[in-house]
C-alpha cells in the first residue's frame, strides 16, 4: 500500500511542530528516511517538512510505508506531556473559526493553531492552562477535549469539500 500525499503532508507538519516525533518513511525501492527525534535520524523534523514540501506528491507515489512514532493510531493524536496535537486539513483561519464555533475547547483547556500554508494543513496544540497542567502523558480529559476538537475540524473539512446534492 502506498502512502498518500495528505498522509505525508500531515506527518511532515507534525514532525516540524511536535517535540519527540519520529517519522520513518520507506520507499518502494527500499530506501529508508528517518526524521525527527530518533538517535539514528538523518533529518530533523523541519528538514523532513522541507523534503516533503519540495515534492509531496512525487514522494507519496514512491513511498511504500510511513510510521510516525508518538501518534496514537486509533485517534490520530500526537501526545506529549501536557499537550495533544493533531493535523487539521483546514487552513489556519478556518480551523480557528471551527474550534470557536464547536465549543469543543473550553477553559481550562486552550487550543493553539499553527497554519502551514505550504503543506496546506494546520497543526493544533491542545493544552490545559495554568497550574492545572498535568505534567505526564496520561490525561484522559485532555485526550477527550483534543479528540472533540479534532472531530470538529474533520467534520468542517468534510462539509467544505462535499458538493451539495
Amino acid at each position: 500500500m502506498s502512502v498518500t500525499g495528505p498522509q505525508l503532508r500531515s506527518a511532515a507538519a507534525l514532525a516540524a511542530c511536535v517535540p519527540g516525533i519520529v517519522c520513518r518513511l520507506t520507499t518502494a525501492g527500499g530506501a529508508r528516511v528517518i526524521a525527527g527525534a530518533a538517535e539514528d535520524a538523518e533529518l530533523c523534523g523541519e528538514g523532513f517538512r522541507e523534503l516533503v514540501m519540495r515534492g509531496a506528491d512525487a514522494a507519496a507515489h514512491g513511498a511504500r510505508s510511513l510510521e510516525v512514532d508518538g501518534v496514537d493510531a486509533a485517534t490520530g493524536l500526537a501526545r506529549t506531556p501536557g499537550a495533544r496535537y493533531f493535523v487539521s486539513p483546514l487552513p489556519s483561519c478556518h480551523t480557528a473559526d471551527t474550534l470557536r464555533a464547536s465549543d469543543a475547547v473550553r477553559p481550562p483547556f486552550l487550543a493553539m493553531v499553527r497554519g502551514d500554508e505550504e503543506l496546506g494543513v494546520s497543526v493544533v496544540r491542545v493544552t490545559r492552562s495554568g497550574a492545572a497542567t498535568v505534567p505526564h502523558e496520561h490525561d484522559p480529559n485532555l485526550d477527550e477535549v483534543a479528540l472533540a476538537a479534532f472531530s470538529s475540524c474533520l467534520v468542517a473539512h468534510l462539509i467544505a469539500t462535499t458538493d451539495a446534492v
